[in-house]
């Protein structure tokens, strides 16, 4: 399957000075025999605001939820950094205020270049994890394309509380940014 990202209008707190990471799943399930079949995905959405100064992107509210129902932040946490180093780094706790928080953190190992299907792009490799009572553990690696404003490649597994776990890897497949 694949995952389509794009940033729209806000649609969980319908503001207009604000706007939407939407995370489009498209999941296929290979059964035995080889046959796929469509496995259902929910469209995760963040809805967030941007330091005009730093232009660190961080987190207002999400969806992550089994119902699908917004949560609303607190305090607005730091998610995306809008500048990059051989040293950035963050952790923070977003807490919600529904009383649910989420634990993420980000360090930055050094630059790659990823190749993708339009050219090599110079990325900024990095580790990550976002932990919470609701979603459990995701760990991973984001290779980050700040002119893209998005990853060009990510590795993560997620340790569902249940047990369950999901593995999602992905490399940019196209881009409407020039």
């Amino acid at each position: 399957g694949h995952i389509e990202v794009s940033i729209v209008p806000d649609r969980l707190l319908q503001r207009s000075d604000r706007m939407s990471i939407l995370f489009s799943q498209k999941f296929e399930l290979t059964k035995p025999g080889g046959s796929k079949e469509l496995l259902p995905a929910p469209e995760w959405i963040f809805s967030f605001v941007q330091d005009p100064e730093t232009r660190d992107l961080a987190i207002c509210a999400d969806n992550m939820t089994p119902g699908g129902a917004p949560r609303i932040a607190k305090v607005p946490q730091v998610f995306y950094p809008g500048t990059w180093s051989p040293k950035t780094a963050y952790a923070n706790r977003l807490d919600f205020e529904n009383g649910e928080h989420v634990d993420n953190t980000l360090t930055v190992f050094g630059q790659e270049q990823v190749e993708t299907d339009f050219g090599s792009l110079p990325s900024w490799k990095s580790k990550i994890t976002s932990e919470s009572a609701v979603t459990g553990l995701i760990e991973g690696m984001d290779w980050w394309t700040p002119e893209l404003g998005a990853p060009a490649k990510f590795s993560t597994l997620s340790k569902m509380p249940d047990g369950s776990q999901m593995r999602f890897v992905a490399t940019l497949s196209r881009s409407t940014l020039q």
